[in-house]
């Protein structure tokens, strides 16, 4: 019997980590927050990594062009009514996952605004980032710092160490309830 359980919680397992993996659309993997996070600052004028996953090239979510898709940097202040500012970057979003550096805006500085940056997908379908605000570089500081600031010619983190800990924390979870019926 012990067997038994051990072998469903392990397909279990397998099956969530998965499904976590593979998501059927892109989606932000840096940066990312919960929905009423906006302590994440970024210093204008800095060189930020952001991170996806997902394709935009297949699945449920095919732009026209993944290999030219824009990322855009959005004024999410009023998360219903969220408005467009400037492009920031343009990404290959064929593959699988990948992650690109963007130099934030020096007259976005201080305006005690919410932002996030966004892929418009097909018709109204997008993905946006997490919030975060931007300071000047001597403003003074009133939140975290937010995000590694790695050169224009250093190399951008992976993507995958920000998929890790969800997955593994999910699948410990799974794990954990399988063992209660033991």
């Amino acid at each position: 019997m012990l067997a038994k359980t051990l072998i469903a919680a392990t397909l279990a397992l397998a099956a969530s980590v998965s499904a976590q993996t593979m998501p059927n659309h892109i989606a932000f993997t840096d940066p990312v927050s919960a929905p009423d996070d906006t302590s994440k600052v970024y210093i204008a004028g800095k060189n930020i990594t952001f991170s996806w996953a997902g394709s935009c090239a297949s699945g449920d979510w095919v732009v026209a062009n993944p290999t030219q898709a824009a990322v855009q940097l959005v004024d999410s202040t009023h998360s219903n009514a969220v408005s467009f500012l400037e492009q920031v970057a343009t990404i290959d979003c064929s593959g699988t996952q990948g992650n690109n550096y963007w130099v934030v805006p020096v007259d976005q500085a201080d305006k005690g605004t919410i932002f996030s940056l966004r892929i418009q997908g097909p018709g109204t379908n997008a993905a946006y980032s997490g919030k975060f605000q931007i300071k000047s570089a001597n403003a003074p500081a009133t939140g975290s710092s937010g995000a590694a600031q790695p050169s224009a010619t250093g190399s951008p983190k992976s993507a995958a160490g920000s998929l890790v800990a969800p997955i593994l924390s999910g699948a410990a979870a799974i794990a954990a309830g399988a063992l209660m019926f033991l």
